[in-house]
């Protein structure tokens, strides 16, 4: 397989909140191909699988605007520039719910697709606690908090009612081993 070569010009522009990235590339054959790629280059998100000491996965639900539907979702959003990918998932899941974990562990990086150039670093938090103080919902953010079982969070993820499940998937055989050990 050979890797195809990035030439420029390079065009972005926003649309909506979205950073939209137009990439030209010339292909095996020669030819050139320019496609438009989502998100800002090198862009970093987090998204953390957060459980409450009981073994209860904390979901994040909210309506959607792609599918039009509402999904349910692991905690996360943007590591801002210089941001520590840890403590950008640790805020997320404090802004999104209201929880804060007892502990954070890096569990990998997923790419969203094969057209989106962020990142996103996934974690497994435990033993996480409800703060007093609520939530920081963003503008457009109306999210419902609610608890689910371990194997009520792998059936969300196996039948695509969660955006982002690759956590889920990350995480598999520790939540495995969760509801083993319970």
């Amino acid at each position: 397989m050979q890797k195809w070569k990035r030439i420029e010009p390079t065009r972005t522009y926003k649309a909506s909140y979205k950073t939209l990235v137009d990439k030209t590339f010339i292909l095996p054959d020669g030819k050139t191909y320019t496609p438009t790629t989502i998100g800002t280059e090198h862009g970093e998100g987090a998204g953390v699988l957060a459980l409450t000491s009981d073994n209860k996965v904390i979901i994040a639900r909210q309506f959607r605007p792609g599918p039009e539907m509402i999904m349910d979702e692991l905690p996360g959003g943007k590591v801002e520039p210089g941001e520590d990918k840890t403590l950008a998932a640790a805020r997320e899941l404090r802004e999104e719910t209201g929880y804060v974990a007892g502990d954070i562990t890096f569990l990998g990086t997923a790419h969203y697709d094969a057209y989106t150039n962020t990142r996103r670093h996934c974690f497994l938090a435990t033993d996480c606690r409800l703060l007093s103080q609520g939530t920081e919902h963003d503008e457009h953010e109306f999210i419902e908090v609610h608890l689910v079982s371990i194997d009520e969070a792998i059936t969300i993820a196996k039948e695509g009612r969660m955006t982002d499940p690759s956590a889920v998937l990350m995480a598999y055989d520790r939540l495995m081993k969760l509801k083993e050990d319970a």
